[in-house]
């Protein structure tokens, strides 16, 4: 797909659209040269994840 195509079709952001082939190959790679199966990922990004544990554990 294009990088116009990755944003239209599966609505991804602009910053995320140039990045999304080099990012699967890295997870590719890594799951290839550990013998992985499948492979966990996060459906938020570390620093909202630090975000979120900070915030509860304040309450």
């Amino acid at each position: 797909m294009s990088y116009e195509d990755r944003i239209s079709e599966l609505s991804l952001n602009p910053d995320r659209a140039d990045v999304i082939i080099p990012a699967t190959k890295i997870y590719l790679s890594a799951m290839k040269w550990s013998g992985a199966r499948k492979i966990y990922v996060p459906k938020i990004g570390l620093s909202d994840g630090i975000i979120k544990t900070l915030y509860y554990n304040q309450l």
